[in-house]
């Protein structure tokens, strides 16, 4: 008798192994010799995405905002938050994996309080919640990338055009054979499987930098949960400090460090944030003229250099003292900046000529004339600030 008790659960346990197997084994109908086939068997096999009730992915379908959602939560092991909040998710399954999002603000729904789940959701859309969704969620941790050159597609002002740049940096996007990205268009059911399986490869974390060892392009990183790893980089990792890229030695030992790994072992992305340098100053001042003076050349002017002007702007500036009613070698006094020979006044005049070419804030260049680092840092703050919530107010938030 307890043979065959002992019998029965030996096969008991083969035909659960068995009957597990083959489900694992089973793929959707509709998918064979798809691009994304492999992606879709890995999501579904690992209960991150599902089938329909006839057995079929659609693969080339729009996927919705609360299918991406479910599945994305349950990619990044979010747990549910079973909170009331959005007034059309009570009877939507997985409404609480949303909720999830939502809180840790990966996601986000519409002023009407809605979530609109069944919604299709756009590329650019998708891009910025998977980027979110990594922990690059304010300015601290995200690396401004205006100079580079990213899809053909996407228009300067685009709301979500830093995020995508980042995204083809870190390999989780790319574009098609005219190098466009179609930030409008629905994402499919195959490419948000892509995305998500791409996703899966990457961690974040935050620390500090201890040592670099460039001949072996390693980098030595203290989390603040106490670890320490050592992590690799390369040529193409992106490394940023404040609001400027700069070479991995550039970075502090007393800054705080944002990392995003491959694999975990592979550094892709390193944002550091910390004591605010000339150079970063130099740099934000440099943003506000929009690129006509570089930032070496705001240190200069701030040195009472002015030698590089003359092929950029001395011209106009020289035009607007003389429209002023400034005589020639008043002029000239200014331009080699002689203070002694010449009254305040001289010097506020320059201040508006410079001010008035450059777009620079007026407060800002007379402090630039006087050297005094410590005025321009408060009023670069000031006109960051008011930059940033003039993006926030253009830009699309219903994500």
């Amino acid at each position: 008798m307890f043979r065959q008790i002992k019998m029965f659960f030996i096969f008991l346990l083969f035909f659960v192994i068995f009957t597990s197997q083959f489900v694992l084994a089973t793929e959707p109908t509709d998918i064979s010799n798809h691009w994304a086939q492999d992606y879709i068997l890995n999501l579904v096999n690992n209960d991150i995405m599902e089938t329909y009730p006839d057995g079929t992915f659609k693969p080339d379908q729009a996927i919705t905002r609360g299918e991406f959602a479910v599945a994305l939560a349950k990619q990044i092991n979010l747990l549910p938050d079973n909170n009331i909040r959005f007034s059309d998710l009570q009877d939507y399954p997985g409404y609480n994996l949303i909720n999830a999002l939502v809180k840790e603000k990966i996601i986000n729904g519409y002023p009407d309080s809605t979530f609109k789940p069944d919604k299709p959701i756009s590329r650019a859309e998708t891009v910025s919640i998977l980027i979110r969704s990594l922990g690059i969620n304010d300015e601290k941790v995200t690396i401004n990338l205006d100079d580079y050159q990213t899809f053909n597609d996407i228009p300067a002002n685009h709301w979500a055009l830093n995020q995508i740049k980042i995204a083809e940096k870190l390999g989780l996007v790319m574009g098609d054979s005219l190098n466009n990205f179609y930030p409008q268009k629905s994402i499919t059911r195959a490419e948000a499987a892509k995305y998500l399986t791409k996703l899966a490869s990457l961690s974040s974390n935050t620390g500090y930098i201890t040592d670099v060892y460039p001949t072996s392009q390693k980098i030595s990183i203290n989390l603040l949960d106490g670890k320490r790893e050592v992590l690799n980089y390369n040529e193409n990792t992106l490394v940023g400090r404040n609001n400027r890229l700069v070479d991995i030695n550039d970075i502090l030992k007393t800054d705080k460090v944002f990392i995003v790994a491959e694999n975990n072992d592979e550094v892709k992305y390193i944002k550091a944030y910390g004591m605010i340098t000339q150079d970063d100053l130099a740099t934000e001042v440099s943003t506000m003229t929009q690129g006509i003076l570089e930032p070496s050349d705001v240190k200069k002017l701030a040195s009472g250099n002015l030698n590089f002007l003359k092929p950029k702007l001395q011209t106009a500036i020289e035009k607007q003292l003389q429209d002023q009613g400034l005589t020639a070698e008043e002029i000239i006094a200014i331009m080699s900046t002689d203070w002694d020979k010449l009254e305040t006044l001289s010097k506020a005049r320059l201040s508006e000529a410079i001010s008035i070419q450059t777009g620079l804030p007026l407060d800002i260049t007379r402090s630039l004339l006087n050297g005094d680092w410590d005025k321009i840092k408060s009023y670069a703050q000031i006109e960051l600030i008011q930059r940033l919530v003039q993006e926030v107010l253009d830009s699309d938030l219903i994500s």
